[in-house]
């Protein structure tokens, strides 16, 4: 049996900050992604968050702990995607990428 699942990969370029990022479906269902936030500080050999969930159409959300800003959206998307989570608490950026 050939699954069907879309990748979104995530490099990690914070400084010393904790994160979360998650996919939700059409239905803002979470799908797959962190429940929990964890380290996001750029080290060069963790630098890289892979999030696998079935083939459907889906949004990715992140939100950075002890930050005033909201949560960002991207998507939705039909494909694997690629993102940059950068900066610090107070000022970060949640960017698409090319993979």
């Amino acid at each position: 049996m050939d699954v069907k699942a879309f990748m979104v990969a995530t490099d990690l370029e914070m400084t010393l900050c904790r994160c979360r990022i998650w996919i939700e479906d059409s239905n803002g269902h979470r799908i797959a992604g962190d429940k929990k936030y964890h380290d996001c500080t750029n080290y060069f050999y963790t630098g890289h968050e892979f999030i696998y969930f079935p083939n459907q159409t889906y949004t990715v959300y992140a939100k950075v702990a002890g930050s005033f800003k909201k949560k960002k959206a991207r998507g939705p998307f039909n494909e694997n995607t690629c993102f940059s989570i950068h900066g610090t608490v107070n000022k970060w950026g949640f960017d698409q990428k090319s993979c």
